[in-house]
């Protein structure tokens, strides 16, 4: 059992946590929880090693007896070190430190997300998971946008960074894709229900706070609304499903 703070996998794991260039210098990331990193085995991904705590979850520990049975290395730390490693609340005991390459950028890209200055965690998380789940062909990530490879926005996107290709691109590559570029604000001449959708599209989702950057505005960008009885506004996650699927509501299954 792992017992010491300074335990080279311990502090491998922490760093990776901690730093996102660490992350992208390894080309590896921590996954948390046993449903995440089922979905990394599902995807093929060969964990470096397993860390978990004595106290871990009946599904952490059927996970650990499993794995415990093949090559990857399953290593026990004592559990106050390794709820001080946990980045969240209720620990399931168990996380995998694993190599992380981004998929390819599809050669025809029909369907296209791009994210401006979505900077919370959780509304990153659950867009990813909700483009996986729609068949977007890649998420653009625009300048000023929080980092994907954060913890929180992994543990959130539930094994979509195993689906979906993410890019980091600045706008003058947005703009090369040459897409029809659609965004929503409340004050857009159509609702989204109104609008006929039809691929190749890119959709922009802006941030929670900032709205649109400058360069984004200066893009060729129809813009369209999200109906709602009141208010102005809805978080970005919220907005960028009610979008997403109304997208493949009328280009995947009406056709």
């Amino acid at each position: 059992m792992i017992t010491s703070s300074s335990n080279p996998r311990l502090k491998r794991a922490r760093l990776l946590l901690q730093s996102g260039k660490r992350r992208r210098v390894e080309n590896a990331l921590v996954l948390e929880g046993a449903r995440l990193i089922e979905d990394a085995l599902g995807a093929g991904v060969q964990p470096d090693y397993i860390l978990y705590s004595p106290t871990a979850t009946d599904a952490s520990q059927a996970l650990i007896q499993r794995l415990a049975t093949t090559a990857i290395e399953c290593l026990a730390v004592e559990a106050a070190l390794f709820d001080d490693l946990s980045e969240t609340q209720n620990t399931q005991g168990i996380l995998a430190v694993c190599p992380f390459s981004e998929l390819p950028t599809p050669t025809a890209i029909q369907f296209a997300l791009i994210l401006d200055h979505v900077a919370d965690p959780g509304n990153m998380g659950t867009i990813l998971r909700t483009a996986s789940a729609v068949g977007v062909d890649v998420v653009i990530i625009a300048p000023h946008g929080v980092d994907p490879t954060n913890p929180k926005v992994v543990r959130g996107a539930m094994g979509a960074h195993f689906r979906l290709p993410i890019r980091r691109w600045g706008w003058e590559q947005i703009a090369a894709l040459g897409l029809p570029l659609f965004m929503a604000d409340a004050h857009g001449t159509h609702t989204i229900y109104e609008q006929n959708w039809q691929l190749p599209l890119g959709v922009v989702i802006g941030g929670e706070t900032r709205g649109f950057a400058e360069n984004a505005h200066q893009l060729s960008l129809e813009v369209v609304r999200i109906p709602m009885v009141a208010g102005e506004s809805l978080n970005a996650a919220v907005a960028a499903s009610v979008i997403l699927y109304e997208v493949y509501r009328q280009c995947r299954v009406l056709g």
